[in-house]
């Protein structure tokens, strides 16, 4: 049988089985099945990325028929990732390596291209592409499909290295030869482009050493760089040109608040507000590259604006979001005559599906669900809450509770990781896999978070043991005071920054938790500044100086390592040997604190794993781990 019938068998299978079972352990853990779709520009083919033995494939269908016409299927050392068709029978990939002491792919800036049925196979950009690179000497990034052009893209490249300081040029790639014509050289490092309707580098955007945003646009290909605007400190993001090709569609941050939207008249030099949120900053929707319709913006549950709301584009999607019963729905693809397009629909008992949607019609057929094995009616809701910090700051969190199930549960706090990160309302595997063994698991995007707006975001600068750590108390005592949290089962399990937490929170309220699991956490400040991929960048003292502080005896005050004489919580510590994020030096200081003081804990390491792990059978591990864990100290 074909790639696809094999699956759509297994589905058949799958279905059968639902009504008849919980879910497993081994179901959450999985990765999903079916990555992405997209259709092409003249609807005729489907390209489908998807899992097959734990890589990923690249499968292309005829999209009446359903017929597999080519599947492009991993190497020893290499997988599809994201992918664009760039004409009505080529499509280009960024390809993830997989072979090294990773498990985690990741991208080397290659470029490959293929048609859909297998014809003109080449390596376009990249150190294989040319005899004599060395190995990621380059990388190439998609910018821009140049408008009626069939044969070449804008990428940025740049030299790829640690520390990330190489200037990047815009360069139009041809699909089929791999030949570059260099279009423009920015004027900054760490920067990237914004380009304009006709593929122009209009804008460059990039960060200095002192980690300050500075801004440069161009009238064109043969004009010269100049600033735009003053240099800043805050949040700022250019998302578009509007259709004249002279307004821009910026994001900003004013008085430390949530960004909000602009237009930009580059004639003018006038900035007019658009849309902010008194919450949460926008997100762009956008169906091509460039070409911005709507924001996103995510207060408690998603809700949308849009540019302009006669566009065939806005009114699909304002159309759309009526008819999913609130989940969330984004466009991944449109045929060029805007009859056709494929849809992601998802939610949080929603892992995700896709649907081939026609415009004239109004009609919407089921395409495939990225984890069809898991039956939606036995997943958990997750429902937003609001709380207010002593010093006036609004946290916006999510709780997800075992069905049925309202009052008095044992419960899981999980902080999320960064710190400048954030959580959203949607599907959870995590939340959803210890719902259903009876947990109720609390959310909060405390102070420090991202998407909150500038003073937000500082609120959290120094204050990574401390206030932070308050926050994430308060959300475990609202949980508690409105009783859906029992207060004598309480733990609480976090990853990166999270896992810090999880440590930090039980050493400053000791008798709060009944256990902590630390997943890939930094555990001891001061050493954040010799071990760990921040120290690779060149501005990256410059981040720690100012989101940690200098004062070394705060950060030690502030660092689990050198605290564990005020914990009381019993603790299991779960790391990759590789990780180079929170490196593994981290877990073996925690280990050997905890050893000095007799401090109650359990250990599960792996080699060749990262910042997070990737491996399913690891993964199913941890998760049997954890759960046997919470079972032993806050269990039924």
């Amino acid at each position: 049988m074909s790639l696809i019938k094999n699956i759509l068998v297994f589905t058949a299978l799958a279905i059968l089985s639902l009504a008849a079972q919980a879910i497993t352990v081994e179901e959450f853990s999985k990765h999903p099945q079916f990555y992405d779709v997209k259709i092409s520009p003249d609807g005729k083919h489907l390209a489908v990325l998807i899992n097959t033995e734990g890589r990923k494939t690249l499968a292309f269908l005829e999209t009446d028929s359903k017929k597999v016409t080519y599947a492009l299927r991993g190497g020893n050392r290499d997988q599809a990732g994201s992918y664009y068709w760039v004409n009505n029978e080529r499509v280009v990939v960024q390809v993830q390596r997989v072979s090294g002491r990773f498990e985690r792919p990741g991208s080397a800036g290659e470029l490959y291209a293929v048609n859909f049925d297998g014809k003109k196979k080449k390596m376009i950009f990249g150190y294989r592409s040319k005899p004599g690179l060395a190995l990621s000497a380059e990388g190439g990034f998609l910018l821009d499909n140049l408008p009626g052009d069939d044969k070449r893209i804008l990428i940025e490249k740049r030299t790829l290295s640690k520390s990330g300081g190489s200037i990047p040029q815009a360069v139009k790639l041809n699909v089929y030869t791999g030949r570059e014509n260099r279009v423009k050289r920015a004027p900054i490092a760490y920067g990237g482009f914004l380009v304009d309707h006709t593929g122009t580098p209009r804008f460059s955007i990039g960060t200095d050493e002192d980690h300050v945003t500075h801004i440069y646009y161009t009238e064109g290909k043969g004009e010269d760089w100049q600033k735009f605007g003053e240099d800043i400190e805050g949040e700022f993001r250019a998302l578009g040109f509007a259709e004249d090709n002279n307004t821009v569609y910026i994001t900003k941050s004013g008085n430390g608040g949530p960004m909000g939207l602009y237009e930009y008249d580059i004639t003018t030099k006038k900035s007019t507000l658009v849309y902010q949120s008194q919450l949460a900053n926008p997100s762009p929707l956008s169906v091509d590259l460039n070409q911005v319709y709507g924001i996103r913006v995510d207060e408690d549950y998603p809700s949308f604006y849009f540019l302009n709301k006669d566009s065939l584009e806005s009114k699909l999607h304002q159309k759309l979001v009526a008819s999913f019963n609130g989940d969330t729905v984004r466009v991944t693809s449109m045929t060029a005559d805007r009859g056709k397009a494929v849809l992601h629909v998802s939610g949080d008992r929603n892992p995700g599906e896709f649907y081939l949607y026609d415009t004239k019609t109004n009609k919407a057929t089921h395409l495939l669900s990225s984890r069809n094995w898991l039956d939606k009616s036995k997943l958990a809701p997750t429902e937003p809450f609001r709380i207010k910090t002593p010093d006036g700051l609004v946290l916006n969190g999510y709780m997800t509770l075992p069905l049925g199930k309202t009052a008095n549960l044992p419960t899981v706090v999980i902080p999320h990781g960064g710190p400048h990160a954030r959580d959203y309302w949607g599907y959870n595997a995590g939340a959803q896999l210890l719902a259903s063994k009876g947990y109720a698991v609390v959310q909060v995007n405390f102070r420090g978070s991202s998407g909150y707006g500038q003073a937000f975001l500082e609120a959290g600068y120094t204050q990574w043991g401390a206030k932070i750590q308050d926050d994430i108390l308060l959300a475990t005592k609202y949980a508690v005071q409105t009783g859906v949290a029992d207060k004598e089962r309480l733990c609480i399990y976090g990853v990166s920054f999270g896992g810090y937490s999880a440590l930090q929170a039980s050493i400053r309220e000791p008798d709060t938790f009944k256990c902590s699991i630390g997943y890939v956490g930094v555990y001891d400040l001061p050493m954040l500044y010799e071990e760990g991929d921040a120290k690779d960048v060149k501005w990256g003292d410059a981040y720690l100086d100012k989101t940690l502080g200098t004062n070394k005896a705060e950060l030690i005050a502030q660092s689990p390592v050198h605290n564990i004489d005020k914990l009381k919580a019993p603790v299991l510590i779960i790391h990759g040997e590789e990780d180079n994020r929170a490196h593994f030096e981290h877990a073996l200081a925690l280990r050997d604190a905890l050893d000095e003081h007799k401090h109650p804990y359990e250990w599960l390491v792996k080699d060749k794993e990262g910042h997070g792990f990737y491996k399913e059978e690891n993964i199913i591990e941890v998760n049997h781990k954890v759960l046997a864990f919470l079972d032993k100290y806050i269990g039924h």
